[in-house]
């Protein structure tokens, strides 16, 4: 499901780039939907593919292969920056790809590297090696990892990381600590009322002393990151609210402006 289609008034995000604002569009990327894709680019007849997709045991097979889904995307993605990126109409200067998880980032990485060993020649080669030159070329495409400000998931970035680097030779273009809280000063209160806070007022100082520990374990993490993607990190605030409309992701954008766009060029 689409976070982003409600922000501009949609309630449903198709695999088509729709477009919802001025020189902006959206489309959503599923696995059954990439392969219909792929499909009709290769057969050419789409109510071929659409009889054969129909089929439960198809459809089920594709979900249940783990390899299958990040080459499909990817494959997608990359067909579709040559029809509307700088080499093909110019629709889009800029293409911002939202993956799922760490494991779904290797695929992509590994698997086009896997295909061309498989397939010395011919159009599967060629497409490998177009997907494999688009994620290595630090010119056309940029890694963006997003970790929380905790132990385990800043591990599993790491860990990400240093895959990719080891295998890859591939560097963040930046790293997000995301949800950092804000500082809180304790020393009023602290010096006012201390262990003789009662009531609402002990539950507020213990909010306080408990926000003011998450940032501390937040910013001890940040040597961390820094090291591993040579200073590119980016905090963004955690923001005390339900929702997030594009008011305040506006505002947060406008708050790390400065630090460069999180962005993959086109």
């Amino acid at each position: 499901v689409s976070r982003a289609g409600p922000l501009f008034g949609v309630r449903h995000v198709g695999p088509q780039p729709q477009r919802v604002a001025p020189n902006l569009d959206l489309m959503a990327l599923d696995v059954m939907d990439s392969l219909k894709f792929f499909a009709v680019q290769q057969l050419k007849v789409e109510t071929l593919v659409n009889l054969a997709l129909r089929n439960r045991a198809v459809e089920s097979f594709f979900q249940a292969v783990p390899a299958i889904k990040p080459i499909l995307v990817l494959y997608q993605v990359w067909h579709m920056l040559q029809l509307h990126g700088p080499h093909g109409d110019g629709r889009w200067d800029l293409a911002i790809c939202d993956l799922p998880t760490s494991g779904f980032v290797q695929g992509m990485y590994q698997i086009p590297r896997t295909l061309q060993q498989a397939f010395r020649m011919g159009p599967v080669h060629n497409y490998a090696t177009g997907m494999r030159q688009l994620l290595l070329d630090p010119a056309r495409a940029g890694l963006v990892l997003v970790t929380l400000p905790e132990d385990m998931p800043v591990v599993e970035t790491l860990e990400l990381q240093d895959i990719l680097f080891r295998a890859h030779g591939v560097q963040p273009a930046a790293l997000v600590l995301n949800g950092v809280v804000p500082a809180v000063d304790l020393g009023p209160l602290d010096a006012q009322f201390g262990l003789n806070a009662t009531g609402g007022l002990h539950g507020a100082l213990w909010a306080a002393q408990l926000l003011q520990g998450r940032r501390q374990r937040a910013l001890d993490l940040l040597p961390r990151l820094a090291q591993a993607a040579q200073g590119r990190v980016l905090q963004l605030p955690f923001l005390f609210r339900r929702d997030l409309p594009l008011p305040q992701i506006d505002e947060i954008a406008r708050m790390r402006m400065h630090d460069g766009a999180l962005a993959v060029p086109a």
